[in-house]
């Protein structure tokens, strides 16, 4: 007889994204379909931002970093926040651009894809803040991304990033928060 048994879900818990800056890139390489080491050139970008206080959840496997989520409150300066929030003045959804949860990053090692981790982190980051919303952004394409992320209410407010000679354009989206998965949303509808 084969008893197969399951290895523990990764924990959850708060990390420093500066001490970890080389592993969250590359989880963030390997998670997006590159070699692991490169983004390994950002690490004092990612330590940098790091110090503008952000809310930081990391996954681990023992001590090994497999996935990893991020954000900041909206009353912070962030580099990639501020032309996200220009597109959302400009598209007239000037609300989104104010008192939102900025979502800065998610990632997971694709061997840990598609077991809930994703979920786990967007749902316990998004838990953390203060906020009404939360905003994000993520490539325009298809993608498993963005099936996650509108499973828990969020919806496209804009698409960004598609300027003449641009091959990935990107699109701002937003939730309410507390998230929601589908099925509560469907029934509070109801």
């Amino acid at each position: 007889m084969n008893v197969r048994t399951l290895s523990p879900a990764p924990a959850v818990r708060h990390f420093d994204v500066a001490a970890l800056a080389r592993d969250t890139l590359r989880v963030q390489a390997q998670a997006l379909g590159m070699p692991p080491r490169a983004l390994d050139r950002r690490a004092a970008e990612r330590r940098a931002r790091a110090s503008r206080g952000l809310t930081a959840l990391g996954a681990f496997a023992g001590s090994r970093l497999v996935g990893f989520a991020y954000g900041i409150p909206a009353g912070r300066s962030y580099p990639w926040r501020d032309p996200v929030t220009a597109r959302l003045h400009a598209a007239g959804r000037s609300v989104w651009a104010e008192d939102s949860f900025y979502l800065c990053e998610l990632h997971v090692l694709p061997e840990f894809q598609g077991r809930g981790l994703g979920t786990r982190l967007l749902t316990s980051l998004c838990s953390r803040a203060t906020e009404p919303r939360v905003i994000l952004t993520t490539p325009h394409r298809p993608s498993a991304a963005r099936r996650l992320y509108a499973r828990h209410g969020y919806h496209d407010l804009v698409t960004a990033g598609s300027d003449p000679g641009d091959d990935d354009p990107y699109v701002v989206m937003g939730a309410q928060l507390p998230l929601l998965p589908a099925a509560f949303r469907a029934a509070q509808a109801a």
